[in-house]
């Protein structure tokens, strides 16, 4: 996976790096020579993962739902402008909205929305100030093409990260910056028992190995495909879903994220 058919990148930024698919991005990443910033919120993790690389690595450990904290990140981007952002970070909660505090809901929204949309804007700032070209990859979800019960504020988020992106990357292309946008699928990572409350995580057919998922977002990088929904069955269920009455839609989404967590009362 360390060939690479168009890699003109000198300097990668990638939030959410201290586990799972930021790790595994960051390893991959390493290999094609490009120095790394890393930010993640567990120091120990981030420091884990810096480890396993053999390029220049510059560590970051914050909290992306602390807008003061987040400005040391924003203050990394404007001096070092770097020319490959991959906002990775993302939170969710399984389960009827009610059945966590708002404060926690609120969260979804801070990191996956607020952090991202600043980290975009102020790295394509600095980009085009710096009269360089770059690539932001923003992460969002299959998710995103659909209203999600038990999964609704996650959901939402991610198709404002996919509306968002899209209108971006037309506003900054003659600038020569690009925003592409990965929706992914299920991943065998942590997140999956992080939004489940700790449940236990069952792997099924739907369930993508975290290589094949890595594999797919480099070679969005090395095309720029402006978006792309990771796996043909993703794809298939996306274009599926219009000829399907939305009351049966919901249903059977509810139904797939009930399998993933205990049941909560409301809060």
């Amino acid at each position: 996976m360390s060939s690479a058919k168009h890699w003109p990148y000198s300097l990668a930024l990638i939030t959410g790096a201290s586990s799972g698919l930021g790790r595994a991005l960051a390893i991959e990443i390493a290999k094609r020579g490009t120095p790394l910033i890393l930010t993640g919120r567990n120091k120990k993790e981030l420091e884990l993962t810096a480890r396993m690389l053999s390029v220049k690595t510059t560590l970051l450990p914050l909290d992306l739902n602390d807008p003061q904290e987040r400005q040391k990140l924003i203050a990394l981007i404007h001096n070092q402008a770097p020319d490959l952002i991959l906002n990775n970070a993302g939170l969710g909660h399984y389960g009827d909205a009610l059945t966590t505090t708002t404060a926690e809901q609120l969260e979804i929204i801070e990191v996956n929305i607020t952090a991202l949309v600043e980290i975009t804007l102020e790295a394509s700032r600095t980009l085009i100030k710096q009269k360089k070209q770059g690539t932001v990859l923003n992460v969002a979800s299959a998710a995103a093409f659909f209203p999600y019960p038990t999964l609704a504020t996650y959901a939402a988020s991610k198709a404002f990260v996919l509306q968002f992106s899209r209108a971006l990357d037309v506003e900054l292309f003659p600038h020569g910056v690009r925003v592409l946008t990965s929706c992914t699928g299920q991943t065998a990572t942590s997140f999956r028992a992080r939004a489940g409350s700790n449940t236990p995580q069952k792997k099924d057919a739907w369930t993508m190995r975290v290589q094949d998922v890595v594999c797919l977002i480099l070679k969005q990088i090395e095309n720029l495909t402006p978006v792309r929904i990771i796996d043909g069955r993703y794809r298939f269920w996306v274009a599926l879903a219009h000829l399907v009455p939305k009351s049966i839609l919901m249903s059977f989404l509810k139904r797939s994220i009930r399998k993933r967590h205990n049941r909560k009362e409301i809060v």
